[in-house]
């Protein structure tokens, strides 16, 4: 459970990074140019969008990597408890 944890967290920063891109080719692409979303001029779309979305995307996977690491940690106290009893 716990190495699903951490994989899964894993997962999710490497598809935010992916949606963080996307984001950014669809806003320069004309998709979100013209919405309420205006960046000032010399702002570079792909920086601003993979950071944002990937800060984000990286929160979620530490969260679910530290409750992986924590899981494991617990599990193998437990067996060890258990062993010396």
């Amino acid at each position: 459970m716990g190495t699903i944890c951490i994989l899964l967290g894993l997962i999710i920063f490497i598809a935010s990074l992916l949606g963080g891109f996307t984001a950014a080719r669809a806003y320069l692409e004309g998709g979100l140019a013209n919405a309420i979303i205006t960046l000032p001029q010399g702002v570079n779309a792909y920086i601003l969008f993979i950071a944002v979305i990937g800060g984000i995307g990286l929160l979620i996977c530490l969260n679910l990597v530290m409750h992986g690491l924590t899981y494991n940690r617990v599990n193998k106290l437990i067996r060890m408890r258990r062993h010396h009893s």
